[in-house]
């Protein structure tokens, strides 16, 4: 996010789509306590139960019809004045196209389409527009908005929302995404996709390959016309171009859509090793399975939802035979015939490596350094530049969503195929 979750506690009214945080992230109600809450959500979650008992409210829309709402509910916005249109005018680009859109969402058809009644879509808007005419109102949307196929227009639209009602790049208001998982922001920073390099950097761009190359000892390999595509939650999986993946503490059959799809792609594999500290659905149709330490076994850093990093010390040692994902990388390169310091298993030594790997990049950690903070459990420091002039903001329109008919939005899947045992993988063979 690109502010604090101080801010958001000072807001009147915050808007949160596709997101839990009463039974995901329980520390982050705490800033949720005063605002109002809008809760866009099909299930009576948690989240929403909490927004009820204090006088918010809750919209419920039909599974996959997230978009439909976020589009009704800028229809509603517009035509009772609450967008904020010198902001528009001044700070985004391309209303009309996403008005084009919009404009075929009046409450009535939204409600036939999504359920959620035409009175509270008003409601809605009404509750967020006079927010945002204070400047104290926030839309935040979740992982339950972007895993799914329209997960990208569904997100632009609430993007879009937000924007007509002047929120971003305001101090008391703006729109922020919540990550689902508590390093989930390090990750994507640090080359989690296979698109991606440390510090946010291009795989396919020459100047960061170089950078990389340096940093790592390598000569630089030529790049692939197309940059590896990375595989996500809202993308059939292609046929398998390598014969032996692997997955740490994903259970990628369970989330997203084409589950059936995924396990095919799964089950056509030569080989599919996954690390995981449970039997997951990915790791109970893995030939593999290498059991690691959990978050609480082991230390080193993270970086949260706010771009802060912080220090986290092991609070108790993973059981007998379990090693963390650093010790089996590097257990793993060094049967690959790599030198063992090249893969360090001390997650500061790793951190180090990250900052030099990512100085300059989008997401800069080269400030960072652990060996200052002995027994410090937080750095002030975030992750990035310091922040500049705030460019103009570009409306993404939306398509105008489809409802697939129920036969073929819940596909059979295929059972997962038994787990094959293995030789115990930990320690290594003598030889």
């Amino acid at each position: 996010m690109p502010f604090p979750l101080t801010d958001v506690a000072e807001a009147e009214v915050v808007l949160l789509a596709g997101a839990n945080p009463a039974e995901t992230m329980p520390p982050m109600m705490g800033h949720l306590s005063a605002p109002t809450l809008i809760v866009i959500d099909p299930r009576r979650s948690a989240t929403a139960r909490v927004a009820l008992d204090r006088g918010g409210l809750h919209l419920a829309p039909r599974p996959g019809t997230d978009l439909a709402l976020a589009l009704g509910l800028l229809h509603a916005a517009r035509v009772r004045g609450w967008c904020d249109e010198p902001f528009v005018a001044a700070r985004t680009t391309g209303f009309d196209a996403a008005w084009e859109h919009a404009a075929a969402w009046w409450p009535e058809r939204t409600e036939r389409v999504t359920g959620v009644p035409a009175a509270s879509i008003r409601a809605a808007a009404d509750l967020l527009g006079r927010a945002a005419g204070n400047r104290s109102a926030y839309v935040l949307t979740g992982r339950g908005t972007e895993q799914h196929s329209k997960g990208t227009d569904t997100v632009s639209a609430w993007i879009n929302l937000a924007l007509a009602l002047g929120l971003p790049g305001r101090h008391g208001s703006g729109y922020g995404c919540i990550t689902g998982q508590g390093n989930g922001q390090g990750g994507r920073e640090h080359g989690q996709k296979a698109d991606q390099l440390p510090g946010y950097r291009r795989i396919d761009d020459p100047d960061a390959r170089e950078h990389v190359a340096r940093v790592w000892g390598w000569t630089l390999p030529p790049c692939p016309v197309r940059a590896a595509r990375p595989s996500n939650s809202s993308t059939p999986w292609a046929p398998p171009t390598g014969r032996a993946p692997s997955c740490c503490s994903a259970p990628t059959p369970g989330v997203g859509p084409h589950t059936a799809r995924v396990r095919d792609r799964l089950d056509s594999l030569d080989l599919l090793v996954a690390a995981d500290f449970v039997l997951s659905e990915t790791a109970a149709t893995a030939d593999v399975v290498l059991p690691v330490a959990q978050w609480a076994e082991e230390g080193g850093t993270m970086t949260n939802l706010e771009g802060r990093v912080l220090r986290r010390a092991r609070a108790t040692a993973p059981p007998e035979g379990v090693r963390t994902d650093l010790e089996v990388l590097s257990a793993l390169a060094v049967r690959l015939g790599q030198p063992a310091e090249r893969f360090p298993t001390d997650p500061d030594a790793v951190l180090a490596e990250l900052g030099r790997a990512s100085a300059g990049g989008p997401a800069d950690y080269s400030g960072v350094t652990p060996g200052a903070w002995p027994t410090a459990r937080r750095c002030t420091g975030r992750s990035g530049p310091p922040p500049g002039p705030r460019p103009a903001c570009s409306w993404t329109p939306s398509p105008t969503p489809t409802v697939a008919p129920a036969s073929s939005r819940s596909p059979t899947a295929p059972p997962p195929r038994p787990l094959t045992p293995s030789t115990p993988w930990w320690p290594p063979p003598a030889d």
